[in-house]
């Protein structure tokens, strides 16, 4: 929290936090308070690649919003889930360095009204050189595809700690709507909607 009424050099910030500014003039008349939140990201060092290609409408800020620590919300038309339509969805972290892993986590979000549903299922496959893979945990869905609840759900597992430092993560479309579902009879076909992966 910065309490300086005033200040003539740059703020430095080394943490997530919201920043509040107003302007004062000679008169002392002041401005309406201008809000920031600001975000850190919590690794740095990590980079993703997605392999796949997320519809434009629907970014969550571009593809490092998987891995930049804010989590997507019910309300996914503010914008915070990368969605995936008449696809899987595969991405590789690369963790910067080889370090044991053992517990693995993606956020989907359902919404059958809209046409998102959750992945059959999730992969996460390990390397240390980004060319050869093992696949030590696949982590099926649960919720069910007629549930029109607003769901959030993390598919995570864990495993005994391997060494990696790339992670590709797989998760395999539901595909065309079933033929319950309104949009059946326009050939619809089901999004992903992937928000936060976390690796530790």
């Amino acid at each position: 929290n910065l309490q300086s009424p005033q200040f003539d050099s740059p703020i430095t910030i080394d943490s997530s936090c919201t920043v509040k500014a107003f302007a004062v003039n000679e008169d002392g008349r002041q401005s309406k308070v201008a809000t920031a939140r600001f975000f850190k990201m919590p690794h740095a060092d990590w980079r993703i690649t997605i392999r796949s290609k997320y519809n434009p409408q629907y970014t969550a800020g571009g593809d490092e919003g998987l891995i930049d620590g804010i989590r997507g919300e019910e309300n996914w038309r503010k914008g915070e889930w990368q969605g995936y339509q008449s696809q899987d969805f595969e991405a590789v972290i690369d963790l910067g360095k080889e370090m044991p892993v053992s517990k693995f986590s993606a956020g989907f979000l359902q919404d059958v009204r809209s046409w998102i549903f959750m992945p059959k299922r999730v992969d996460f496959e390990l390397s240390v050189d980004g060319k050869t893979f093992v696949s030590p945990l696949s982590i099926s869905n649960t919720v069910p595809d007629n549930d029109y609840n607003v769901r959030i759900r993390d598919l995570s597992g864990t495993i005994q700690p391997l060494p990696a430092r790339y992670i590709r993560i797989k998760a395999i479309n539901y595909g065309k709507l079933p033929s319950w579902h309104p949009g059946y009879f326009d050939g619809g076909e089901a999004f992903i909607f992937i928000d936060e992966i976390t690796i530790e």
